[in-house]
């Protein structure tokens, strides 16, 4: 158990690989209880190491163990407190979702239900669930995916014209996955509606949980009503220093050490209570910062859901929600820009979108970087987690590593420059700016040659000059284009 306990602290480290021989040291256990721990800490050891095969295996044979043991005859007590089947239908849910099947992930997390239903990182984590099965076009009418550009072909000979048809005919609920439909099984129908459904969920939890904290706090001097508490208590309060109830004794004393003079001089000793005091501080302090982090996600992914649903308020009220919090990320602040003007675009408020895109604009019309590479590393620092999540005594995956999160959520500094000039072309566009909106496309398409929406931005300016050969010609250059038939019925008249 001790190689166990080992185990896991390195692996907290980061030291995956000694994390490794230490339980290979431990050796394979015949108790159902300690086999399903030691097969699950492999498996998160082999998800940090991104070999997703051998994690899936140790998770598997872990779930295999814990629940063996509740087919024990005749079940026991203390049996079922070894089960962690649940626990580990977490961890197989976080790998699935970092390995890129959201609809394998959101079935285990659906078992880890009872368990986590009350800790807003595993609504938030379901919610991604669905986000992901949309990115890979798990729900969607057609079958091509989403950076597709559909151009149908009408007409023969010198009457031959291409047709660019953008807009879905029945919207975005219909799943096409046969495996994703909800069926006897009970199994989740990943929709967007679902996921706008668990982001609230996550809101909800995540803002109870503040406001339980800021009313549990108890005053800096440790007492209540006049009345001196003797109770080890910890505070949410940044500014509750101090623990009643330990006892203050020096750790060291008697050591000094010789100042400039040559005169000994007292070191400053450090009381145990000084020691527990800072602990809870540097606590509070890191998920306090983890829990802003989880709230920018959320309020982004809403703004996101809600104009994927085509509801530009609801989207709006998120996206401003961003950019009134407190210390709140670049990257999620440029995010709220970009998602605010897109809403009031919608709105027909262009002139106030505007405003959210030129925030970028410095002297000499230069578009700035909306965020830097010291803003990945922070964000890669600080990734989100609930540090009040248990696991059982088992180890919990519940992070993808830096190299998946940075690619599955972020664009790169260039890239989101680029996206910013997208977003202004089309909005110079619609204002009738049209040989500015040609400026702007063009940068944006010189950093993201296979931007869909820039190529779509860049056909539309081109067109409205009358160049419709270079319009043409962007098409052509776009690598994900499908060349259809156009078939076309008329009602006869009567």
């Amino acid at each position: 158990m001790a190689l166990l306990l080992k185990s896991q602290l390195e692996y907290a480290r980061g030291n995956y690989r000694k994390a490794i021989k230490l339980l290979m040291a431990l050796g394979v256990r015949t108790e159902a209880g300690i086999s399903s721990m030691f097969l699950n800490n492999l498996g998160c050891v082999y998800h940090q190491l991104a070999k997703y095969h051998s994690a899936t295996v140790f998770f598997s044979k872990a779930l295999s163990s814990s629940s063996s043991i509740r087919k024990e005859k005749p079940l026991k007590l203390s049996s079922i407190s070894q089960d962690k089947s649940l626990f580990i239908a977490y961890n197989c849910g976080i790998h699935y979702l970092a390995y890129g099947k959201p609809i394998l992930a959101a079935r285990c997390l659906q078992k880890a239900l009872l368990v986590y239903y009350n800790q807003p990182l595993f609504w938030f984590r379901l919610a991604e669930c669905c986000l992901m099965a949309l990115e890979k076009g798990l729900f969607k009418t057609g079958d091509a995916p989403d950076e597709t550009i559909k151009l149908y072909v009408v007409g023969k000979g010198k009457w031959r014209q291409i047709a660019v048809k953008d807009v879905p005919e029945n919207g975005l609920t219909d799943l096409i996955e046969n495996d994703c439909s909800l069926g006897s099984d009970g199994q989740l129908n990943l929709s967007l509606k679902l996921a706008r459904l668990y982001l609230l969920n996550a809101l909800h939890i995540l803002n109870e949980s503040e406001s339980s904290q800021a009313h549990s706090s108890l005053p800096p001097d440790g007492f209540v009503d006049g009345t001196e508490s003797t109770e080890e208590t910890i505070s949410w309060n940044s500014n509750h220093r101090t623990v009643p109830g330990i006892d203050a004794k020096p750790l060291n004393a008697g050591l000094g050490q010789l100042n400039a003079n040559g005169d000994v001089k007292d070191q400053k000793t450090v009381t145990s209570q000084e020691i527990t005091s800072g602990s809870l501080s540097m606590y509070e302090d890191n998920r306090r910062r983890q829990l802003s982090l989880m709230k920018q996600a959320i309020l982004a992914n809403q703004a996101y859901v809600e104009l994927e649903l085509e509801n530009p308020m609801e989207a709006l009220s998120y996206a401003l929600s961003i950019l009134q919090l407190p210390d709140c990320s670049r990257i999620y602040t440029f995010l709220a820009h970009m998602y605010a003007a897109e809403a009031l675009c919608f709105l027909n408020r262009t002139k106030d979108a505007a405003e959210h895109l030129l925030v970028y604009m410095s002297e000499g019309n230069q578009i700035e970087l909306p965020y830097g590479e010291e803003d990945f590393e922070q964000w890669q620092l600080e990734r989100i987690f609930d540090p009040e999540e248990t696991n059982g005594g088992t180890v919990t995956a519940n992070n993808f590593s830096s190299e998946e999160t940075q690619v599955l959520m972020f664009l790169k500094p260039e890239e989101a420059r680029a996206t910013l000039y997208a977003n202004l072309a089309a909005k110079s566009a619609l204002q009738g700016e049209l040989e500015t909106a040609q400026q702007l496309v063009a940068q944006a398409l010189a950093v993201l040659p296979a931007s869909r929406e820039a190529t779509l931005t860049a056909v539309y300016v081109h067109l409205m000059l009358g160049n419709s050969q270079e319009a043409l010609a962007k098409l052509k250059q776009f690598n994900h284009v499908r060349f259809l038939p156009f078939t076309c019925t008329l009602d006869k008249s009567s």
